[in-house]
């Protein structure tokens, strides 16, 4: 099996919940939504999809996010409200479009 490059962001020594929760969603959320569609497309269990490194006193650290199968509503969620609070409609119809698919 390939070992794929994942999408990878140093954010130095800002904190990764603040970062994940504020600015950081505008980076993560569209390699999230390019997992969920991964994940539907190629019916994987899960996808590896970003790595986010910062350093904690001194140490650096790295922080995993995945798209999983079994969470993958929630996911989809979580993108739809994010979507619609910075008003990317065009993400908006594209997810409606992948959920509707599903079905």
């Amino acid at each position: 099996m390939k070992n794929k490059k994942v999408f990878t962001v140093y954010i130095g020594e800002n904190d990764i919940y603040e970062w994940s929760m504020n600015e950081g969603k505008d980076v993560l959320m569209p390699q999230i939504f390019k997992g969920v569609k991964k994940v539907y497309s190629k019916e994987l269990d899960e996808i590896h999809v970003a790595r986010v490194e910062t350093s904690i006193r001194g140490q650096k650290k790295a922080f995993d996010f995945w798209v999983k199968d079994d969470e993958i509503e929630d996911t989809i969620d979580k993108l739809m409200e994010w979507s619609l609070e910075s008003e990317n409609y065009e993400l908006c119809s594209e997810i409606k479009k992948l959920i509707d698919s599903a079905k």
